[in-house]
């Protein structure tokens, strides 16, 4: 980091009890959703003490800007803290300027909210769900399926650390980042990059686990003249792990068109006692 950079990060002793406490109201974001709202009434909750700080509490500018924040608000937890947080930045500045007697137009906060919600929602997922949690339960399946108890602890580190590091920072760079920040993010394509880029590492740990954990072999033999067929030999030589990646994309396929895991679960579970039964696997 620059210089410059690191003295934006600073915090002195106000902000810092701005961004932590609004960095532990953000781990209720979920607690509360609906499908009007989704996200909308507890992002109301989690601004009002700062509001009152800011307006005064029972005042008519705290309960206007109150509502102006219970409209449909829907993106990923993790990055939430940036919006709320450059939320809380702009109410400040709104604030400062009425009291002057200068205009700050405050459709541009709720304008900033949807705007943001959606980048960054697909930035968050495709982070904590497409990387962290892969790369997690990866390094877990590993240790598990050798009795380590390590397993269950590394995977909660990994997917956990990280994701608090993530609403830590995020929330500190929108308090004090401010619109600038968002402007040039939007138009230089950074949104853009760092979203592919985490969809195609998650594609490929998707891939490496697939090929290390699913496991599908036949045990069908049948003796043909002087030699015996081998029926998963043959597979093998046209690809090797053929069978487990077709059965991966088959239910891919399925979860895609009709997003029905337990029965995908269940027609596995027959399958495999079916085919052990004729003895094509087991």
């Amino acid at each position: 980091m620059t210089d410059t950079n690191k003295e934006m990060m600073k915090l002195n002793k106000d902000e810092r009890k701005i961004v932590s406490k609004m960095f532990w109201r953000n781990q209720f974001l979920m607690f509360c959703t609906s499908y009007t709202k989704q996200q909308g009434i507890t992002y109301g909750w989690l601004m009002a003490p700062f509001f009152q700080k800011i307006y005064g509490k029972d005042t008519d500018a705290f309960y206007d800007a109150l509502s102006r924040e219970l409209d449909f608000f829907n993106t990923a937890p993790a990055m939430n803290g940036f919006i709320a947080s450059l939320d809380v930045s702009m109410q400040e500045e709104n604030k400062a300027l009425t009291d002057r007697g200068e205009f700050f137009d405050v459709t541009s906060i709720t304008a900033l909210k949807t705007a943001l919600m959606g980048p960054l929602a697909g930035i968050g997922y495709a982070i904590y769900l497409s990387v962290l949690r892969v790369i997690a339960t990866g390094i877990a399946l590993s240790l598990s399926q050798q009795g380590n108890i390590l397993g269950p602890i590394l995977f909660l580190l990994v997917v956990n650390v990280p994701n608090m590091l993530i609403r830590w920072f995020t929330t500190v760079l929108g308090y004090k980042a401010g619109g600038q920040f968002i402007s040039e993010a939007m138009r230089s394509g950074t949104f853009a990059a760092i979203t592919k880029g985490c969809a195609v590492l998650g594609l490929i740990m998707t891939g490496a686990m697939t090929a290390q954990f699913v496991t599908f072999k036949t045990t069908f033999e049948a003796k043909l003249a002087n030699s015996t067929f081998n029926l998963q030999s043959v597979i093998d030589s046209i690809m090797p792990g053929l069978l487990p990646l077709a059965i991966t994309l088959i239910l891919f396929a399925y979860l895609k068109k009709y997003n029905r895991p337990v029965r995908a679960l269940i027609a596995v579970f027959l399958l495999s006692i079916i085919l052990t039964l004729l003895k094509i696997a087991g």
